[in-house]
């Protein structure tokens, strides 16, 4: 059930990023009001998924798997660009999530 908390927390927390970013800078109250809820959803699961996953894994994979996320859909809805140095730095970000959860790194 931990895992599932962490993926809540990770999808809410990419939420949050793109409607902060549909916000245009807080003009769009809609969006605004969305980022907020969501940033607090994130907290919630990760506070949740926390009763049972390592704290510094479940940070690193947090973090890790949102920035991919975010990234990604930057480049579809946002039709944002990346540079080859950051393309391959978000293979290494995928490549150290993979890491984290190798041969059970979270059970």
């Amino acid at each position: 059930m931990s895992n599932l908390f962490l993926l809540f927390t990770i999808l809410s927390e990419t939420a949050a990023v793109i409607c902060m970013k549909l916000s245009t800078g807080f003009q769009n109250k809609l969006y605004s009001v969305a980022a907020v809820i969501t940033y607090a959803l994130s907290f919630v699961f990760l506070t949740l998924s926390l009763k049972s996953l390592p704290a510094g894994i479940a940070n690193a994979i947090w973090a890790g798997a949102s920035t991919v996320l975010v990234t990604v859909l930057g480049l579809f809805i946002f039709k944002e660009r990346l540079s080859t140095v950051q393309i391959v730095s978000m293979v290494l970000i995928v490549l150290g999530l993979v890491g984290l959860n190798w041969k059970g790194g979270l059970q």
